[in-house]
């Protein structure tokens, strides 16, 4: 009854009607802005629709980790889905959180129009700190940074990422970054793993005797390969400079470069032992023919010297001595059509295979060749190549003529540590005889032994290799005197070759800058170094070089000597007896003489004698 007394105005029912509604749309905006923050912003946490995949880990062969990634975290900030009203209040919240000022924070809100990052790599805990607070505009972005454990090790071969590992800027990082980014499956969003040649241990030691050098040489770069001379396996790669790609920015560009494929140079006296192996597999040398170098040899207007007049020499001794002159008067015997089909086999000039990004060398084509192009060849001039490619080439030399494609990644696997991909090696075949390389090594174990070579020797175990050093030219200057690349090239062990290096010290600015006198010391430190890790057993050979016996000169007469018969040494004996003026023309054993045997001898008279 007490109901049906009461009255409710017009003006009161509207009012009420008015409150109803407006408390329903506020509710409704707020339950919106409830769905929309919890649904459909994309910036207050991780993306929904892009899942971020962590990069796969690259090993040694020993399992060793070289490269992995680690979970991080990136705040980042859209200003345009801030309202002004919650500047302050998020600039405070995320000040808490990242440790930056406020005021700092608030200040790029108002100056930025885009999303920006504010900070990265801040830790999982801070991250979900931020995530739980649900601030309109702020996303956490989940991230992986890369981390290279071992620091400077490889660094040139392994390259680098960004600060988002997703992103490869270098080095094997570039190379297979398809491969490193490829899920396993979505269960387990993570790359596959590079499983390298590379031996850790072989590689910290190349790295340590050749960045000793590289100091104290003073060397714009050094280089150093080691690789398996039977499957093309890189066993170590060492360049400096170097660089730690932890924190890559501190670095210059030519600090991070891979120089091995991308240093181009001439190499001077290790190209010997390529022509002396061509010379044996044509047949066109015997092993007891004699050549003649009296200091220097001309051709035109030109002339090449050597270090010394080396007399008469054989092919042994002309890799012994590093003979300019022996070499350029051998290397006559090839024609430049086979010396060419030679150097296009090994493939100088050519890209190895390895990757896309090294350097091809330089061989000139084989219509643009003069008549001196194959001298200049044969002492490693006229010629680039990169120390990969050197090393490939010198590997063929040794074992059959299988000419690699030098090979880095033994396999690949996924997540679950299954292989995906397995990696064989792959050839070319170069006909060579077995007789031929024999004499090759043995050769260059002379080298060692006994000649330019012998800082590369150790009494427990036998190395072959060969010295270079090689003057280098400036555009437009020609060759500069005192700039150089000193090299040494060599196997081991020494009679049945496993291994093959190089060390290359490039413009070293020390007094003594041979390859016999920098390098091969650095090579044999390394070698002593290793042999322990690869346990290769054998026992040192001793060898020793022929000496020239002279034959008994008989004291001179007034009568011209018959020189007919006799070695270019013998005959200089003879006239310096004599003391006598001569020219002499050839090499070999004296075929022709004027004046003539038994002619009165004449004083200053000049003797002028052919030899072949």
């Amino acid at each position: 009854m007490l109901a049906e007394n009461i009255y409710f105005p017009k003006d009161f029912l509207s009012r009420s009607k008015l409150i109803l509604t407006i408390a329903v749309i506020l509710f409704s905006v707020l339950f919106l802005r409830v769905v929309y923050l919890s649904f459909f912003n994309n910036n207050i946490t991780e993306a929904k629709y892009e899942t971020r995949i962590q990069r796969g880990v690259i090993y040694d062969r020993r399992g060793m980790e070289l490269a992995l990634s680690h979970d991080s975290s990136t705040v980042g900030i859209n200003p345009e889905e801030i309202e002004v009203y919650d500047r302050s209040f998020t600039a405070e919240k995320l000040s808490q959180a990242t440790s930056i000022p406020k005021e700092k924070i608030e200040s790029l809100i108002l100056e930025k129009d885009k999303y920006f990052l504010l900070k990265r790599e801040i830790d999982n805990n801070s991250a979900n700190r931020i995530k739980n607070m649900a601030l309109p505009g702020v996303r956490i972005e989940k991230e992986y940074k890369r981390i290279y454990p071992n620091g400077t090790l490889a660094s040139n071969l392994l390259g680098f990422t960004g600060m988002d590992d997703n992103k490869a800027l270098s080095g094997l990082e570039l190379i297979y970054n398809n491969e490193l980014l490829t899920p396993t499956d979505s269960d387990l969003p993570r790359g596959y793993d590079l499983h390298l040649t590379i031996d850790s241990l072989i590689q910290y030691r190349l790295e340590a005797a050749l960045g000793k050098a590289y100091k104290e040489t003073g060397s714009k770069k050094a280089v150093g390969i080691f690789m398996e001379v039977s499957t093309g396996k890189i066993l170590a790669m060492a360049n400096f400079p170097n660089f730690d790609p932890n924190n890559y920015a501190e670095s210059p560009v030519e600090s991070t470069t891979n120089w091995a494929i991308r240093h181009v140079y001439e190499p001077g006296s290790t190209m010997k032992i390529f022509m002396v192996m061509f010379l044996l597999n044509e047949k066109l040398v015997t092993l007891d023919e004699k050549f003649f170098c009296p200091g220097y040899v001309e051709f035109g207007d030109r002339v090449v010297r050597c270090a010394g007049a080396h007399g008469i020499v054989d092919l042994d001794e002309i890799l012994q001595y590093s003979c300019n002159v022996g070499i350029i008067k051998a290397i006559q015997k090839i024609k430049d059509d086979k010396l060419f089909k030679y150097m296009s086999k090994f493939k100088f000039g050519q890209r190895t295979g390895f990757t896309d990004y090294e350097y091809k060398g330089f061989l000139p084509a084989r219509k643009d060749w003069t008549q001196s192009t194959s001298f200049y060849m044969s002492i490693g001039q006229g010629i680039e190549v990169t120390p990969l490619q050197l090393v490939n080439a010198a590997a063929a030399l040794v074992n059959g003529g299988k000419i690699y494609t030098p090979r880095l990644l033994t396999h690949i696997t996924d997540a679950y540590g299954d292989i995906v991909r397995q990696y064989q090696s792959e050839y070319d075949t170069i006909s060579l005889r077995d007789d031929a390389k024999e004499h090759v090594l043995r050769a260059m174990t002379k080298v060692v032994k006994l000649g330019t070579g012998k800082n590369a020797y150790t009494q427990n175990y036998e190395i072959s290799g060969k010295t270079g050093t090689s003057q280098k030219a400036k555009p437009g200057k020609g060759y500069i005197e005192g700039l150089i690349s000193a090299s040494f090239l060599g196997y081991f062990p020494a009679k049945k070759p496993q291994i093959v290096g190089l060390i290359l010290l490039d413009e070293p600015e020390s007094d003594s800058h041979s390859g016999g006198a920098i390098a091969a010391p650095v090579f044999k430190e390394v070698v002593e170094s290793i042999v322990p890790i690869l346990d290769f057993k054998e026992e040192a050979n001793t060898y020793t070089l022929k000496t020239v016996t002279q034959k008994e000169i008989l004291e001179p007469t007034n009568k011209v000597p018959n020189l007919k018969g006799k070695s270019v040494t013998e005959v200089i004996s003879i006239a310096q007896k004599y003391n006598a003026r001569f020219k002499l023309k050839g090499s070999g054993y004296c075929i022709a003489q004027e004046p003539e045997f038994g002619e009165k001898f004449i004083k200053d008279e000049v003797w002028t004698i052919r030899f072949e």
